[in-house]
């Protein structure tokens, strides 16, 4: 099943990604700075996610059942619990380890000042004075474009049916072991 596409797109066609299509350019876009602020603005009305990388870099998609079916808070929970048994050695020897010649050595370390996982940091209110996020994404991207080859112009455009940037990264397949353009958003 496709999606209605923006106007004013270079050519693409459509690739299965497991379950799920997304749009995939047939060549870096002319004018690129201008169209990216506009899908990044036309985000919520399309529900289309854009993404910059290289063709190569779209990998394995991750179903999205399956990465909302992750209890980021009990997984956190349980990595710092094993982080902290790990490391409560070190933090309560007060002998600061030896470091090479010439190093100068750490100060001893007492570890956090909690014994259990404090949770999430509460969700504060964005400050209206700085850039929305698409402002600092098109920002970003103008700079990129500015300050010189990044590989920018090996990249495609990719338009993701997703609700959050995160979805669409997994949809595609997107690893961190690949080697992708930056994708400011």
């Amino acid at each position: 099943m496709s999606f209605a596409l923006p106007d004013g797109l270079p050519p693409g066609r459509f690739v299965a990604r497991g379950p799920e299509l997304v749009w995939v350019s047939a060549e870096f876009p002319d004018d690129v700075e201008r169209l990216w602020s506009r899908l990044l603005s036309e985000q919520p009305v399309h529900g289309l996610v854009p993404l910059l990388c290289r063709p190569g870099a779209l990998g394995s998609p991750l179903a999205l059942d399956h990465i909302d079916a992750v209890r980021l808070e009990e997984v956190l929970a349980e990595d710092f619990a094993e982080y902290r048994r790990r490391r409560l050695p070190f933090w309560t020897d007060p002998t600061p380890e030896s470091a090479p010649g010439g190093i100068e050595a750490w100060p001893h370390d007492p570890g956090p000042p909690f014994e259990q996982w404090p949770g999430l940091a509460p969700r504060v209110p964005a400050a209206s004075a700085g850039p929305t996020s698409e402002e600092a994404a098109a920002r970003l991207l103008d700079r990129l474009m500015e300050t010189g080859p990044f590989g920018l112009e090996e990249c495609c455009l990719v338009l993701v049916p997703a609700g959050r940037s995160s979805d669409a990264l997994a949809l595609t397949g997107w690893s961190a072991d690949r080697s992708p353009c930056p994708a400011p958003h």
